[in-house]
Order: structure tokens, then sequence, then C-alpha cells
């Protein structure tokens, strides 16, 4: 999909003369593809442009695509249906393409992928003042994608990927900040993915993740659509690293007209049942949701996460009876990561790279960037809707904290349980070999030390402060353990 994508828009990025009139003549044609000559590279052979009633069909050479690629160390094989361009007037394009997909990319340092649809039907309006779609809607069924990687050390990693269908919608509009804010949708068919990883003097890991449908949408703000065009833009008209080298005030201008890549980033998605088959067993869950929120590359950057994973189920040769009652049903996890300043980091190395080098920023520069990445020393990790339950017990956790390699850690949480007693009985009942004699005691400390709450859960409140203490409900704990 993202392949097909760039080619379409840089087919499309430098024909404004052309959508000003209706004409799609032979001469029409033959500017609209000299104008792709300059994003494909090569003598323009990998295109064919034809007039086609009031519009154009477009035909893609794959061996003479495979050709520019394998310029780059790059072997390609594409195999792309046509796709028909109607001018809309007003730089506006309107753009559809059927038919089954297959592409195969494999890169000299041992990086093998491809991926395929036995259908795709994609229907969009691109805009050339925006660089990017401004609708698009695709359907793609009995997707499957395999990558095969070996790095240098002996690590191999094997992946086959399998959706039964994936349809997507986006939206865009010119944004405030100069780039363009995208709405996007995603619903996903049943999926299986296998994976096996294998590193030398080690067993082999072999999982089998099955996934029910899913669905997620999102938002982009401010993304540079039209910088990323001109990236493709200068390699094909660089095509080495001395090129490249001899015009790189160019190169460092069009990376530093990318910034900040995108404004902020959200997206919330959801899966059904998902079982992972496993060496250790088939852990298996009802419903598991994501959700990532990130700005870009600013100074005041901030990451955000989240997972939930509810109707779990563990394998049984994991879990004793006596340790059953313990074993959660439902858990959340989430975090972010704020305070630290990207913006900075990205102009330093842009300013400092010489692209006639291997590589382009010195040693020396690049451990400079540590300091600028955390400009107070340290970033700010907050933990919410973090929790686990069953139907005895609910543990949750919120707090935060400043950290950094030399800083000293500082921060405040708040954790609250249910069901001690229940937890308190269930370790008891473990044998000696469990090896939890003393976990009842710690639970009776801990329940003692907690704060009783009018919904009969007890709560705790932890600091740490900046000369190293840490209390628990106002105790200097720290003093308790010397």
């Amino acid at each position: 999909m993202c392949t097909k994508s760039l080619i379409i828009a840089a087919l499309l990025l430098t024909t404004c003369p052309l959508a000003v009139h209706a004409g799609t003549t032979p001469e029409d044609a033959a500017k609209l593809k000299a104008s792709l000559q300059a994003y494909l590279g090569g003598d323009g052979s990998a295109v064919k442009i034809t007039p086609d009633g009031d519009g154009y069909k477009v035909t893609i050479d794959s061996s003479a695509l495979a050709k520019i690629a394998q310029a780059n160390g790059i072997e390609l094989n594409l195999q792309a249906p046509d796709f028909d361009l109607k001018p809309l007037g007003n730089g506006k394009w309107k753009i559809h393409q059927e038919g089954p997909f297959k592409v195969a990319i494999k890169s000299k340092d041992q990086m093998d992928i491809s991926e395929q649809a036995d259908s795709a039907v994609i229907d969009g309006e691109f805009d050339e003042a925006l660089g990017t779609f401004t609708t698009l809607n695709a359907t793609v069924k009995n997707i499957a994608v395999t990558e095969a990687i070996q790095d240098a050390k002996g690590m191999t990693a094997n992946v086959s990927l399998k959706y039964e269908n994936l349809d997507t919608t986006m939206t865009g509009v010119a944004g405030t900040g100069g780039g363009v804010d995208f709405k996007l949708g995603y619903k996903v068919g049943h999926g299986d993915l296998i994976e096996d990883i294998s590193n030398k003097g080690e067993p082999p890991l072999h999982l089998v993740i099955k996934m029910d449908d899913g669905s997620a949408v999102g938002t982009m703000t401010n993304s540079k659509s039209l910088s990323i065009l001109q990236i493709i833009k200068f390699f094909n008209a660089h095509p080495t690293k001395e090129l490249r080298g001899k015009d790189q005030a160019a190169f460092k201008t069009i990376l530093a007209d990318m910034l900040p890549l995108f404004g902020t980033m959200q997206m919330t998605g959801t899966i059904g049942k998902t079982t992972v088959e496993s060496p250790l067993g088939t852990f298996s869950a009802q419903k598991v949701g994501v959700t990532l929120a990130a700005n870009g590359a600013v100074k005041d950057g901030n990451f955000a996460e989240s997972l939930s994973l509810e109707g779990l189920v563990m394998p049984p040769s994991l879990v004793p009876p006596w340790a059953a009652s313990l074993v959660p049903k439902s858990s959340s996890l989430g975090f972010s990561v704020s305070g630290f300043d990207v913006e900075t980091v990205a102009k330093a190395a842009i300013a400092a790279a010489d692209f006639t080098k291997e590589p382009p920023i010195s040693e020396q520069v690049s451990n400079s960037f540590a300091a600028m990445l955390l400009p107070k020393g340290s970033v700010k990790v907050t933990l919410s809707n973090t929790a686990v339950s069953n139907d005895t017990y609910k543990i949750t956790l919120d707090g935060s904290a400043d950290a950094g390699p030399a800083a000293q850690p500082t921060g405040k949480a708040h954790i609250t349980a249910k069901g001690l007693d229940d937890i308190m009985k269930a370790i008891q009942a473990a044998p000696p070999e469990a090896g939890l004699q003393g976990g009842a005691a710690a639970v009776v400390v801990a329940k003692g030390m907690g704060k009783a709450e009018s919904d009969g859960s007890i709560s705790w409140d932890v600091e740490a402060t900046p000369d190293g203490k840490i209390t628990v409900n106002g105790i200097d704990v720290s003093q308790m353990a010397k």
C-alpha cells in the first residue's frame, strides 16, 4: 500500500500544467511521463502513460523499475495492475486501481521482504498542492507478507503474516503548520502470524499468533508530505554517495524542511480474540486494546502508549492449582515519556553531517547528542490506567517519576488494592518448594502500612524525594531497610 501510494504521489506532484485543462492528448501524456522521471529515476521507461477517454491509463514496467532498483543495490520484483488517472482541474486528480498486487524486495544486507494480495481496489483523490491524497479508500483481500532478515552477528528472523482483508480510509486537508492533517481508519480481517527467531548458540523461538478481526482509527497533523517526495527526487538525481556529497547543502535544506516530520500522531485500536502459541504453551486474550500518541521532532517531546488485555488465559503448565486464584484475567499498562528534545538533536545532526564520509557524523559528535536530547538530565515517565485484576482481586498503579542516566530518580505513585486477604490465602497455600514462605508476611506488612478507603480497598502513596528518601503513606521506609 505504501509503495503504491508513493509511486502515484510522485507521478502527480509536478503535473500542475496538465491539470489546468481537461486535455488528454498524446503530448499531454508525454509531459506527464516526463514529470515522473525525476521521482523514479532512469530514462522514463519504467512507466507508460496513454490517453484513455477523459483521463490516462498508467502502466508500470516492472522490469525497467527493477533495473533502477538494481542500480541502488536492491532486487525488486513488482507486479501491479494498471491504474487510471482523471484530471479534475485545479491540480487535483481522481485515481482508480484494481487487481492483484505483488512486490518483493531483497537488499544486499540480507533482508528479503515480499507482499502480495489476491485483489486490491483503490480509489482516491490526489492534490498536487499538498503532495498527497485528500481522500483514499482501499480494500485489499487475502494479504500475505513474508520477511527474512539476517544480521551480521548470525541472528535470523523469519516472519509470515496473512490477513483475510484490510480496509483503509484516509482523508487529508491542509494543516495550519504548513503540512497536511490526516484522519485514518483501518479494519482488518482474521490474521495469522508465524515468527521464527534464532540466534547463534541459543535455542530457536517459534511463535504462532492468531488474531480475530480488528480495527483502528487515528489522526496525524502537519505531516510533511511534500518534503518526503523531495527526498525521493533528490536521491534519484544523486544516486551515489559522491553525488550526494557534492550537493549536500541542498540535501541538508530538504532534511531541515522536513522537520518536525509531523505535529502530533494518535492511534487507537482493538483486536478480537488473540492466541499466542509459544514454547511455554498457549496464551490467549479475548480482547486486546492498543493506543499510541506522539509528537514530532520538537523541543518538548512526548510519547505515550497503552496496552490492555481482557479475558486472559495462561498455559495450564505455568499455573499450579494453588496459584489459580492469583492469575490475572485482565491487565492494562499505560505509560508516557516526556521532556526530551528531538528538535535540537535533529538540527545538530543535519548541521554536522558530512555525506562524503562514512559514517556521515563522527562518533565524537554523536556522543554529544545525549546531552542535547535530555536538556534537564532526565525525562518524566508517567504511568496511568495500569492495573491487574481477576475475580478476587484488583491492583492499580498511577504515578510519575523523573529519571535519567545522571539524575536521582524522584516521583510519586498511588497504589490501590482489593482482595489482599485472598492473595494472602493463596500464598499461604503454596507448597514449600514454591519459595513463598515470606510472601504472606510481606502482604501483612504492606496491609499494615496501607490506608483503608471507603470502597473497601487499601491504598499507598509512595514518594521518592531528591535526597534519596522513599516514603509510603508518610513513613520513611528507606530508614527501615537500614
